[in-house]
């Protein structure tokens, strides 16, 4: 409780963002300051880098350009799977913990605002498990795909790709986030956003027209992006409306949070 009083005070910001800039160091502490980051970087070497080990390297040399495709493929459609799987389950007890244990209702007590409460977390979390899941395994990838075919990916299309990854990442962040300060059950919260996850997996077969609307088509436009194939007509629309999503998510935490009496 001491150290983290000493990084409430004296507070910073103004007006609803009162005490931001002490809750980014309180929740950078949370991530860079443990070994939590240091768990998450060998857990996604392992888990996604580790995963593309087992994708034929060995037919890669004798057929590159088609393995590398199939490296990029598998490093957003599998991959992209468990990372998002991995922001919901790493993220669910950011509000919800806080609330059970009356974290939150302390450092509250402070001059910090609900909104730089939530934003803080939002921002850090986001940027945190980007760089742990996101950028650390995309230099790995890189390096794989050189060791298994002697060629790389055109790293302007996989940027590309890349950025719809992380689209999905933070509507998923974000939906966690509002469910945390709605519901009081862990169960509840990664349940219901994982179910969303599976649901895109399984839904858009029966009612093709859901792909237009949700952000369940993110993955395959980071892999056509990422192999540099055409994208769809309809990819505008499901970019704008995923970042109104998100957006709305956001404000629903704000919204939600405020109304909750400590």
């Amino acid at each position: 409780m001491a150290t983290t009083s000493l990084q409430l005070q004296p507070a910073s910001g103004h007006g609803w963002l009162t005490g931001f800039v002490n809750m980014i160091d309180k929740e950078y502490g949370s991530w860079w300051r443990t070994r939590r980051a240091l768990y998450h970087f060998i857990m996604w070497l392992l888990i996604i880098n580790g995963f593309l080990l087992l994708v034929g390297f060995d037919a890669g040399r004798q057929n590159p350009w088609a393995a590398v495709d199939d490296l990029i493929e598998v490093f957003f459609r599998v991959g992209g799977l468990f990372a998002t799987i991995g922001v919901i389950v790493a993220t669910q007890n950011t509000v919800l913990a806080e609330r059970e244990l009356g974290t939150a209702e302390w450092v509250l007590s402070k001059p910090v605002t609900r909104e730089a409460f939530l934003l803080s977390k939002l921002l850090v979390n986001g940027l945190s498990f980007i760089g742990l899941a996101v950028l650390i395994p995309s230099v790995a990838f890189f390096l794989q795909t050189l060791f298994a075919t002697y060629l790389q990916p055109d790293i302007d299309a996989f940027l590309l790709g890349a950025a719809f990854h992380i689209q999905q990442l933070l509507f998923y962040l974000a939906l966690t986030m509002a469910l945390g300060t709605f519901f009081n059950s862990r169960g509840a919260v990664s349940g219901m956003a994982i179910g969303l996850v599976f649901a895109g997996l399984i839904l858009p077969n029966f009612f093709p027209w859901l792909w237009d609307y949700t952000p369940w088509q993110l993955p395959s436009l980071a892999y056509f992006a990422a192999v540099g194939r055409a994208l769809p007509d309809g990819t505008a629309p499901v970019v704008i409306l995923t970042g109104l999503y998100t957006l709305l998510l956001v404000l629903l935490a704000f919204w939600r949070f405020n109304r909750e009496e400590f």
